[in-house]
Protein backbone atom coordinates (compact mmCIF):
# COMPACT_ATOMS: atom_id res chain seq x y z
CA UNK A 1 0.00 0.00 0.00
CA UNK A 2 1.39 3.43 -0.96
CA UNK A 3 2.37 5.86 1.77
CA UNK A 4 0.97 9.36 1.95
CA UNK A 5 4.25 10.78 0.64
CA UNK A 6 4.19 8.40 -2.33
CA UNK A 7 0.63 9.39 -3.14
CA UNK A 8 1.54 13.08 -3.01
CA UNK A 9 4.51 12.50 -5.29
CA UNK A 10 2.25 10.56 -7.65
CA UNK A 11 -0.23 13.45 -7.78
CA UNK A 12 2.51 16.03 -8.28
CA UNK A 13 4.02 14.09 -11.18
CA UNK A 14 0.77 12.81 -12.67
CA UNK A 15 -0.82 13.89 -15.94
CA UNK A 16 -3.11 16.45 -14.33
CA UNK A 17 -0.38 18.32 -12.46
CA UNK A 18 2.08 18.23 -15.38
CA UNK A 19 -0.58 19.32 -17.87
CA UNK A 20 -1.53 22.27 -15.64
CA UNK A 21 2.14 23.19 -15.27
CA UNK A 22 2.63 23.05 -19.03
CA UNK A 23 -0.41 25.27 -19.63
CA UNK A 24 0.93 27.77 -17.09
CA UNK A 25 4.31 27.81 -18.82
CA UNK A 26 2.64 28.37 -22.19
CA UNK A 27 0.77 31.39 -20.84
CA UNK A 28 3.95 32.72 -19.23
CA UNK A 29 5.91 32.28 -22.45
CA UNK A 30 3.24 34.10 -24.47
CA UNK A 31 3.39 37.06 -22.09
CA UNK A 32 7.19 37.14 -21.88
CA UNK A 33 7.55 36.83 -25.66
CA UNK A 34 5.17 39.78 -26.11
CA UNK A 35 7.20 41.92 -23.70
CA UNK A 36 10.59 40.91 -25.10
CA UNK A 37 9.81 41.19 -28.82
CA UNK A 38 7.89 44.45 -28.42
CA UNK A 39 10.94 45.99 -26.74
CA UNK A 40 13.67 44.29 -28.75
CA UNK A 41 12.42 45.00 -32.30
CA UNK A 42 11.81 48.23 -34.13
CA UNK A 43 8.25 49.20 -35.04
CA UNK A 44 8.29 47.94 -38.63
CA UNK A 45 9.93 44.64 -37.72
CA UNK A 46 7.52 44.08 -34.83
CA UNK A 47 4.59 44.67 -37.20
CA UNK A 48 5.94 41.87 -39.41
CA UNK A 49 6.12 39.57 -36.37
CA UNK A 50 2.53 40.39 -35.40
CA UNK A 51 1.44 39.45 -38.93
CA UNK A 52 3.44 36.20 -38.92
CA UNK A 53 2.04 35.25 -35.51
CA UNK A 54 -1.48 35.83 -36.82
CA UNK A 55 -0.79 33.38 -39.69
CA UNK A 56 -0.65 30.61 -37.10
CA UNK A 57 -4.15 31.44 -35.86
CA UNK A 58 -5.62 30.83 -39.30
CA UNK A 59 -3.74 27.55 -39.85
CA UNK A 60 -4.62 26.31 -36.36
CA UNK A 61 -8.07 24.87 -37.25
CA UNK A 62 -6.35 22.36 -39.57
CA UNK A 63 -4.02 21.33 -36.73
CA UNK A 64 -6.96 20.95 -34.36
CA UNK A 65 -8.93 18.92 -36.90
CA UNK A 66 -6.06 16.50 -37.60
CA UNK A 67 -5.35 15.97 -33.91
CA UNK A 68 -8.99 15.34 -33.02
CA UNK A 69 -9.52 13.03 -36.01
CA UNK A 70 -6.42 11.06 -35.00
CA UNK A 71 -7.67 10.77 -31.42
CA UNK A 72 -11.03 9.43 -32.57
CA UNK A 73 -9.35 6.96 -34.91
CA UNK A 74 -6.71 5.71 -32.48
CA UNK A 75 -8.48 5.70 -29.12
CA UNK A 76 -10.41 2.44 -29.71
CA UNK A 77 -7.19 0.66 -30.76
CA UNK A 78 -5.42 1.93 -27.64
CA UNK A 79 -8.11 0.46 -25.39
CA UNK A 80 -8.37 -2.79 -27.32
CA UNK A 81 -11.89 -2.18 -28.61
CA UNK A 82 -12.85 -4.40 -31.53
CA UNK A 83 -13.11 -2.60 -34.82
CA UNK A 84 -10.85 0.26 -33.74
CA UNK A 85 -8.03 -0.47 -36.17
CA UNK A 86 -7.04 2.40 -38.48
CA UNK A 87 -4.16 1.99 -40.90
CA UNK A 88 -1.27 4.22 -41.84
CA UNK A 89 -3.51 7.09 -42.94
CA UNK A 90 -3.05 8.71 -39.52
CA UNK A 91 0.67 9.20 -40.13
CA UNK A 92 0.03 10.27 -43.73
CA UNK A 93 -2.15 13.14 -42.49
CA UNK A 94 0.51 14.14 -39.95
CA UNK A 95 3.21 14.03 -42.64
CA UNK A 96 1.16 16.07 -45.10
CA UNK A 97 0.49 18.76 -42.50
CA UNK A 98 4.18 18.93 -41.52
CA UNK A 99 5.10 19.40 -45.19
CA UNK A 100 2.47 22.14 -45.60
CA UNK A 101 3.69 24.00 -42.52
CA UNK A 102 7.30 23.84 -43.70
CA UNK A 103 6.39 25.30 -47.09
CA UNK A 104 4.31 28.08 -45.50
CA UNK A 105 7.15 28.91 -43.10
CA UNK A 106 9.50 29.81 -45.94
CA UNK A 107 6.94 31.04 -48.47
CA UNK A 108 4.90 33.61 -46.51
CA UNK A 109 7.86 35.69 -45.19
CA UNK A 110 8.96 36.20 -48.81
CA UNK A 111 6.00 38.58 -49.09
CA UNK A 112 8.08 41.12 -47.12
CA UNK A 113 10.86 40.84 -49.71
CA UNK A 114 14.07 38.87 -50.19
CA UNK A 115 16.45 41.82 -50.42
CA UNK A 116 17.65 41.28 -46.83
CA UNK A 117 18.46 37.54 -46.42
CA UNK A 118 19.10 37.82 -42.67
CA UNK A 119 15.74 39.50 -42.09
CA UNK A 120 13.95 36.99 -44.34
CA UNK A 121 15.53 33.94 -42.69
CA UNK A 122 14.82 35.29 -39.20
CA UNK A 123 11.17 35.77 -40.10
CA UNK A 124 10.97 32.34 -41.75
CA UNK A 125 12.46 30.55 -38.76
CA UNK A 126 10.20 32.49 -36.38
CA UNK A 127 7.13 31.42 -38.38
CA UNK A 128 8.48 27.84 -38.48
CA UNK A 129 8.61 27.88 -34.66
CA UNK A 130 5.09 29.31 -34.39
CA UNK A 131 3.52 26.85 -36.82
CA UNK A 132 5.27 23.81 -35.38
CA UNK A 133 4.41 24.81 -31.83
CA UNK A 134 0.74 24.59 -32.86
CA UNK A 135 1.54 21.29 -34.62
CA UNK A 136 3.05 20.01 -31.36
CA UNK A 137 0.16 21.27 -29.23
CA UNK A 138 -2.70 20.04 -31.42
CA UNK A 139 -1.72 17.43 -34.04
CA UNK A 140 0.85 15.55 -31.96
CA UNK A 141 -0.55 16.08 -28.47
CA UNK A 142 -3.99 14.74 -29.36
CA UNK A 143 -2.45 11.80 -31.21
CA UNK A 144 -0.28 10.91 -28.21
CA UNK A 145 -3.20 11.29 -25.80
CA UNK A 146 -5.02 8.51 -27.65
CA UNK A 147 -2.39 6.06 -26.38
CA UNK A 148 -2.61 7.29 -22.73
CA UNK A 149 0.85 8.86 -22.95
CA UNK A 150 -0.30 12.26 -21.76
CA UNK A 151 1.93 12.28 -18.67
CA UNK A 152 5.11 11.59 -20.64
CA UNK A 153 4.14 14.10 -23.34
CA UNK A 154 3.41 16.82 -20.76
CA UNK A 155 6.82 16.21 -19.14
CA UNK A 156 8.83 16.63 -22.34
CA UNK A 157 6.59 19.56 -23.35
CA UNK A 158 7.55 21.37 -20.13
CA UNK A 159 11.24 20.93 -20.94
CA UNK A 160 10.60 22.06 -24.52
CA UNK A 161 8.81 25.21 -23.35
CA UNK A 162 11.56 26.04 -20.84
CA UNK A 163 14.07 25.86 -23.68
CA UNK A 164 11.91 28.23 -25.74
CA UNK A 165 11.99 30.68 -22.82
CA UNK A 166 15.79 30.31 -22.74
CA UNK A 167 15.84 31.10 -26.48
CA UNK A 168 14.01 34.36 -25.72
CA UNK A 169 16.73 35.12 -23.20
CA UNK A 170 19.28 34.50 -25.95
CA UNK A 171 17.56 37.09 -28.14
CA UNK A 172 17.40 39.58 -25.27
CA UNK A 173 21.12 39.27 -24.56
CA UNK A 174 22.42 39.11 -28.15
CA UNK A 175 19.81 41.28 -29.91
CA UNK A 176 19.94 38.77 -32.79
CA UNK A 177 16.48 37.75 -34.00
CA UNK A 178 18.05 35.30 -36.45
CA UNK A 179 19.86 33.55 -33.61
CA UNK A 180 16.55 33.30 -31.76
CA UNK A 181 14.98 31.68 -34.84
CA UNK A 182 17.86 29.23 -35.21
CA UNK A 183 17.57 28.26 -31.53
CA UNK A 184 13.80 27.63 -31.71
CA UNK A 185 14.20 25.65 -34.93
CA UNK A 186 16.80 23.39 -33.31
CA UNK A 187 14.46 22.89 -30.34
CA UNK A 188 11.52 22.00 -32.63
CA UNK A 189 13.52 19.42 -34.60
CA UNK A 190 15.26 17.97 -31.53
CA UNK A 191 11.99 17.38 -29.71
CA UNK A 192 10.45 15.70 -32.72
CA UNK A 193 13.27 13.17 -32.29
CA UNK A 194 12.62 12.99 -28.53
CA UNK A 195 8.93 12.30 -29.17
CA UNK A 196 9.74 9.60 -31.72
CA UNK A 197 11.98 7.91 -29.16
CA UNK A 198 9.20 8.11 -26.54
CA UNK A 199 6.69 6.50 -28.88
CA UNK A 200 8.83 3.49 -29.79
CA UNK A 201 7.10 0.37 -28.59
CA UNK A 202 3.66 2.02 -28.45
CA UNK A 203 0.74 1.00 -30.66
CA UNK A 204 0.99 4.36 -32.40
CA UNK A 205 4.57 3.81 -33.58
CA UNK A 206 3.63 0.63 -35.39
CA UNK A 207 1.23 2.54 -37.62
CA UNK A 208 4.08 4.29 -39.44
CA UNK A 209 4.47 1.33 -41.77
CA UNK A 210 0.85 0.19 -41.72
CA UNK A 211 -0.77 -0.13 -45.16
CA UNK A 212 -2.89 2.74 -46.41
CA UNK A 213 -6.19 1.69 -47.95
CA UNK A 214 -8.73 3.68 -49.92
CA UNK A 215 -11.38 2.90 -47.31
CA UNK A 216 -9.07 4.02 -44.51
CA UNK A 217 -8.32 7.33 -46.22
CA UNK A 218 -12.04 7.97 -46.86
CA UNK A 219 -12.97 7.16 -43.24
CA UNK A 220 -10.22 9.35 -41.84
CA UNK A 221 -11.06 12.18 -44.23
CA UNK A 222 -14.64 12.13 -42.89
CA UNK A 223 -13.34 12.42 -39.32
CA UNK A 224 -10.99 15.20 -40.36
CA UNK A 225 -13.65 17.13 -42.29
CA UNK A 226 -16.19 16.99 -39.46
CA UNK A 227 -13.50 18.14 -37.03
CA UNK A 228 -12.38 20.93 -39.36
CA UNK A 229 -15.91 22.30 -39.77
CA UNK A 230 -16.29 22.31 -36.00
CA UNK A 231 -12.89 23.98 -35.48
CA UNK A 232 -13.86 26.66 -37.99
CA UNK A 233 -17.13 27.24 -36.15
CA UNK A 234 -15.14 27.70 -32.92
CA UNK A 235 -12.90 30.20 -34.70
CA UNK A 236 -16.04 31.96 -35.96
CA UNK A 237 -17.66 32.15 -32.52
CA UNK A 238 -14.57 33.58 -30.85
CA UNK A 239 -13.20 35.78 -33.66
CA UNK A 240 -15.97 36.90 -36.04
CA UNK A 241 -16.86 39.94 -33.85
CA UNK A 242 -13.42 41.38 -34.63
CA UNK A 243 -14.38 41.64 -38.29
CA UNK A 244 -17.89 42.91 -37.52
CA UNK A 245 -16.66 45.65 -35.18
CA UNK A 246 -13.94 46.67 -37.63
CA UNK A 247 -16.39 46.97 -40.53
CA UNK A 248 -18.94 48.95 -38.51
CA UNK A 249 -16.69 51.14 -36.39
CA UNK A 250 -13.23 50.84 -37.88
CA UNK A 251 -9.99 50.15 -36.03
CA UNK A 252 -10.58 52.15 -32.89
CA UNK A 253 -11.72 52.11 -29.23
CA UNK A 254 -14.60 49.64 -29.79
CA UNK A 255 -12.25 47.07 -31.29
CA UNK A 256 -9.74 47.55 -28.46
CA UNK A 257 -12.57 47.15 -25.93
CA UNK A 258 -13.76 43.87 -27.42
CA UNK A 259 -10.21 42.55 -27.76
CA UNK A 260 -9.47 43.40 -24.12
CA UNK A 261 -12.54 41.54 -22.88
CA UNK A 262 -11.67 38.54 -25.05
CA UNK A 263 -8.08 38.50 -23.76
CA UNK A 264 -9.40 37.96 -20.23
CA UNK A 265 -11.92 35.44 -21.56
CA UNK A 266 -9.20 33.45 -23.36
CA UNK A 267 -7.09 33.31 -20.21
CA UNK A 268 -10.08 31.81 -18.38
CA UNK A 269 -10.68 29.39 -21.26
CA UNK A 270 -7.06 28.21 -21.15
CA UNK A 271 -7.66 27.11 -17.57
CA UNK A 272 -11.02 25.43 -18.17
CA UNK A 273 -9.73 23.70 -21.32
CA UNK A 274 -6.90 22.23 -19.27
CA UNK A 275 -9.34 20.96 -16.65
CA UNK A 276 -11.51 19.30 -19.31
CA UNK A 277 -8.49 17.73 -21.03
CA UNK A 278 -7.38 16.13 -17.75
CA UNK A 279 -10.66 14.19 -17.57
CA UNK A 280 -10.82 13.37 -21.30
CA UNK A 281 -9.00 9.99 -21.05
CA UNK A 282 -11.37 8.72 -18.34
CA UNK A 283 -14.56 9.81 -20.10
CA UNK A 284 -13.46 8.44 -23.48
CA UNK A 285 -12.59 5.12 -21.79
CA UNK A 286 -16.07 4.98 -20.25
CA UNK A 287 -17.73 5.72 -23.59
CA UNK A 288 -15.74 3.00 -25.33
CA UNK A 289 -16.60 0.61 -22.52
CA UNK A 290 -20.33 1.36 -22.86
CA UNK A 291 -20.50 2.91 -19.36
CA UNK A 292 -22.88 5.67 -20.42
CA UNK A 293 -24.26 6.78 -17.00
CA UNK A 294 -20.72 7.20 -15.64
CA UNK A 295 -19.57 9.00 -18.80
CA UNK A 296 -22.46 11.46 -18.82
CA UNK A 297 -22.19 12.06 -15.08
CA UNK A 298 -18.47 12.70 -15.44
CA UNK A 299 -19.02 15.02 -18.39
CA UNK A 300 -21.48 17.23 -16.52
CA UNK A 301 -19.37 17.20 -13.36
CA UNK A 302 -16.45 18.53 -15.40
CA UNK A 303 -18.65 21.22 -16.96
CA UNK A 304 -19.78 22.24 -13.46
CA UNK A 305 -16.15 22.33 -12.34
CA UNK A 306 -15.21 24.53 -15.31
CA UNK A 307 -18.10 26.90 -14.63
CA UNK A 308 -16.99 27.20 -11.01
CA UNK A 309 -13.42 27.86 -12.16
CA UNK A 310 -14.48 30.54 -14.67
CA UNK A 311 -16.67 32.18 -12.01
CA UNK A 312 -13.50 33.28 -10.18
CA UNK A 313 -12.11 35.53 -12.97
CA UNK A 314 -15.68 36.57 -13.86
CA UNK A 315 -16.22 37.81 -10.29
CA UNK A 316 -12.84 39.54 -10.38
CA UNK A 317 -13.84 41.39 -13.56
CA UNK A 318 -17.23 42.31 -12.06
CA UNK A 319 -15.68 43.73 -8.88
CA UNK A 320 -12.35 45.05 -10.14
CA UNK A 321 -12.90 45.44 -13.88
CA UNK A 322 -11.47 48.92 -14.23
CA UNK A 323 -8.34 48.02 -12.27
CA UNK A 324 -7.82 44.87 -14.38
CA UNK A 325 -8.20 46.69 -17.69
CA UNK A 326 -6.00 49.55 -16.45
CA UNK A 327 -3.32 46.95 -15.70
CA UNK A 328 -3.68 45.34 -19.14
CA UNK A 329 -3.96 48.50 -21.22
CA UNK A 330 -2.40 51.27 -19.15
CA UNK A 331 -3.07 54.66 -20.71
CA UNK A 332 -4.83 52.90 -23.63
CA UNK A 333 -7.68 51.60 -21.48
CA UNK A 334 -10.91 52.40 -23.32
CA UNK A 335 -13.15 49.85 -21.56
CA UNK A 336 -15.91 51.88 -19.84
CA UNK A 337 -17.30 50.98 -16.44
CA UNK A 338 -20.65 50.24 -18.13
CA UNK A 339 -18.99 47.30 -19.94
CA UNK A 340 -17.81 45.59 -16.74
CA UNK A 341 -20.99 43.50 -16.07
CA UNK A 342 -21.21 42.13 -19.62
CA UNK A 343 -17.46 41.46 -19.67
CA UNK A 344 -17.85 39.38 -16.50
CA UNK A 345 -20.81 37.55 -18.06
CA UNK A 346 -18.81 36.65 -21.18
CA UNK A 347 -16.01 35.21 -19.02
CA UNK A 348 -18.56 33.14 -17.06
CA UNK A 349 -20.23 31.84 -20.24
CA UNK A 350 -16.85 30.56 -21.44
CA UNK A 351 -16.94 28.07 -18.56
CA UNK A 352 -19.92 26.38 -20.22
CA UNK A 353 -18.68 26.72 -23.80
CA UNK A 354 -15.13 25.41 -23.48
CA UNK A 355 -15.67 21.95 -21.89
CA UNK A 356 -18.85 21.21 -23.85
CA UNK A 357 -17.21 21.90 -27.22
CA UNK A 358 -14.01 20.11 -26.26
CA UNK A 359 -15.80 16.89 -25.33
CA UNK A 360 -17.96 16.98 -28.44
CA UNK A 361 -14.92 17.43 -30.67
CA UNK A 362 -12.97 14.51 -29.16
CA UNK A 363 -15.68 11.95 -28.43
CA UNK A 364 -16.57 10.79 -31.93
CA UNK A 365 -19.85 12.71 -32.19
CA UNK A 366 -19.70 13.90 -35.81
CA UNK A 367 -23.49 14.22 -36.14
CA UNK A 368 -23.72 16.37 -33.01
CA UNK A 369 -20.78 18.62 -33.83
CA UNK A 370 -22.32 19.30 -37.24
CA UNK A 371 -25.46 20.53 -35.46
CA UNK A 372 -23.46 22.84 -33.21
CA UNK A 373 -21.43 24.15 -36.17
CA UNK A 374 -24.59 24.83 -38.20
CA UNK A 375 -26.16 26.66 -35.27
CA UNK A 376 -22.96 28.68 -34.73
CA UNK A 377 -22.81 29.80 -38.35
CA UNK A 378 -26.52 30.70 -38.39
CA UNK A 379 -26.22 32.43 -35.02
CA UNK A 380 -23.30 34.49 -36.30
CA UNK A 381 -25.46 35.76 -39.16
CA UNK A 382 -28.17 36.79 -36.68
CA UNK A 383 -25.49 38.42 -34.52
CA UNK A 384 -24.33 40.55 -37.46
CA UNK A 385 -27.89 41.69 -38.18
CA UNK A 386 -28.54 42.59 -34.54
CA UNK A 387 -25.27 44.50 -34.29
CA UNK A 388 -26.11 46.42 -37.46
CA UNK A 389 -29.59 47.25 -36.11
CA UNK A 390 -28.27 48.30 -32.69
CA UNK A 391 -26.75 51.53 -33.94
CA UNK A 392 -23.24 50.25 -33.21
CA UNK A 393 -23.12 51.26 -29.55
CA UNK A 394 -19.90 49.62 -28.23
CA UNK A 395 -21.39 48.28 -24.98
CA UNK A 396 -24.49 47.04 -26.83
CA UNK A 397 -22.16 45.09 -29.14
CA UNK A 398 -20.82 43.23 -26.12
CA UNK A 399 -24.31 42.40 -24.83
CA UNK A 400 -25.36 41.08 -28.23
CA UNK A 401 -22.19 38.99 -28.40
CA UNK A 402 -22.88 37.62 -24.89
CA UNK A 403 -26.33 36.42 -26.05
CA UNK A 404 -24.78 34.81 -29.16
CA UNK A 405 -22.01 33.18 -27.09
CA UNK A 406 -24.52 31.90 -24.51
CA UNK A 407 -26.78 30.46 -27.22
CA UNK A 408 -23.96 28.46 -28.81
CA UNK A 409 -22.86 27.29 -25.35
CA UNK A 410 -26.39 26.10 -24.51
CA UNK A 411 -26.70 24.15 -27.75
CA UNK A 412 -23.27 22.60 -27.12
CA UNK A 413 -24.32 21.42 -23.65
CA UNK A 414 -27.61 20.00 -24.97
CA UNK A 415 -25.68 18.09 -27.65
CA UNK A 416 -23.18 16.89 -25.04
CA UNK A 417 -26.05 15.27 -23.16
CA UNK A 418 -26.85 13.27 -26.32
CA UNK A 419 -23.40 11.77 -26.87
CA UNK A 420 -23.86 8.06 -27.54
CA UNK A 421 -21.59 5.05 -27.02
CA UNK A 422 -18.52 5.27 -29.26
CA UNK A 423 -19.35 3.88 -32.66
CA UNK A 424 -16.50 4.46 -35.07
CA UNK A 425 -18.47 2.93 -37.89
CA UNK A 426 -21.36 5.36 -37.60
CA UNK A 427 -19.67 8.63 -36.70
CA UNK A 428 -16.32 8.13 -38.34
Amino acid sequence: MKSRAQRLVGLATGFGALHVAHTGLNLAFTLVQLLVLARGLDQSRYAEIVFLTAVGFYVQPIDQAIGRANYMALRPRSLGVAGGGPGGEVFRFLGAQAALLTVLSFLIPAWFGLDDPVRYLGNALYLFGCLFTAYWSFDLQSTVWSADLGRQFAFISIIRRLLFIAALGLFWTTDSFLLFGVATTVIVIAFMAVLASMLRGSAIWGLRSAPVTRGGIVAHWKRFWASLVFALSELFVLNSPYAVVTVLLGVGPALVMFDSVMKVCRLAMAGTRTLAEIFLPRISRQLLGGEMPQARRGLFLVIALCVAASAVPALAVLLFGQEIFDLLLGQNNVVPAAATPVAALIVLISGFYQPATLFLSYLNAARLIRRVAQFAFAGAAVYVLLVWASGADPVALLWIYAVFFASVSLISIICSARIEPWDSGRDG
